[in-house]
């Protein structure tokens, strides 16, 4: 993305003119217009938004982060079937900047501060849901109230361990100074910190939490996977998979090699993406959908062709 500024680049001014035959130069938009106008439509998305979700009464969300250009973002979506209409309804809700670690305490701060930005209630949201990373899990168990971890506010210690004669840690003279349980006031922390947060329960806990089916199966295919031992999976697997590598970096690299793959199938074929958890799927689906004609295809691009017991694989794997 460019900086709102290149608006008042003669470079600029010069396409625009090329594109609409505009030649008066009063009639180009200054970053400030340009920057009042962005404004302005984001204050006018976020009010019907909020409006809409108002209505609703319970929504589903997701939240993603991921860094580019030495910056890291997360982006916040919404999904409801209308109380109303009965269609389903898909809004995104932000792209935040988040400075510094993605830590837990960053991720609550960024997803309180969107809930606060649509006036969304904790309650309102069923789940939010995220990938398996280790900072999301934190920040949910930390800060929702659905966490499965349990705890006692007013567990202190094993106060009968104090009075015991085996204790020599407490001096005989001041052990009867030692006070009683009946004499400790508990304190709940959680509560006062409702209490100081006013009673709004959003601001400090967070929704219900639920990780990405996809994203876990896609672990399973390629973490759990790998720990396999049997000589003779490995040994097919190792094999398959390195061929049809061949053949997706050819693709991705070579603009002839894919031209000639499109004149004998009259289809583009997928190349899997670490970052897409179900690309390996559909990529080797395709593949198996034009088994016939990718055999020639091999021969014309001088790639070592699939065994039939590798085929086999294949279908076994994406079935």
């Amino acid at each position: 993305m460019r900086p709102i500024v290149t608006c008042e680049k003669p470079s600029f001014h010069r396409l625009i003119q090329g594109l609409t035959g505009i030649t008066d130069s009063t009639l180009f938009p200054n970053h400030k217009n340009i920057s009042k106008l962005l404004q302005l439509k984001y204050e006018n998305y976020v009010s019907m938004l909020t409006s809409l979700i108002e209505k609703q009464n319970h929504i589903c969300c997701t939240a993603d982060i991921w860094s580019a250009n030495n910056k890291s973002f997360m982006g916040t979506t919404c999904h409801f079937i209308d109380e109303f209409s009965h269609k389903r309804s898909s809004y995104v809700l932000s792209c935040r900047r988040i400075k510094g670690s993605h830590n837990y305490l960053n991720i609550y701060d960024v997803i309180t501060d969107i809930c606060d930005t649509y006036k969304i209630r904790t309650s309102k949201i069923t789940h939010i849901i995220t990938d398996n990373a280790s900072n999301f899990g934190k920040a949910f168990c930390t800060f929702s109230k659905s966490s499965t971890i349990e705890y006692d506010p007013h567990y202190v210690g094993n106060l009968d361990e104090l009075e015991s004669d085996e204790d020599t840690s407490v001096d005989s003279d001041n052990k009867n100074n030692l006070p009683s349980p009946i004499d400790i006031e508990y304190t709940d922390v959680g509560q006062l910190l409702y209490e100081s947060n006013g009673s709004d329960s959003t601001n400090f806990s967070l929704p219900n939490h639920l990780t990405c089916v996809a994203h876990s199966l896609n672990l399973i295919a390629t973490i759990d996977v790998a720990k396999i031992t049997n000589k003779n999976y490995v040994n097919i697997s190792k094999q398959a998979f390195s061929k049809l590598s061949s053949f997706w970096n050819l693709l991705s690299k070579s603009i002839g090699a894919s031209d000639k793959v499109f004149d004998i199938c009259k289809v583009k074929f997928p190349v899997p993406i670490m970052t897409r958890w179900n690309s390996m799927f559909d990529a080797i689906q395709k593949v198996l959908l034009f088994k016939e004609k990718l055999t020639f295809v091999f021969v014309e691009l001088k790639l070592a062709k699939l065994k039939n017991s590798e085929w086999v694989f294949w279908k076994s794997t994406v079935k």
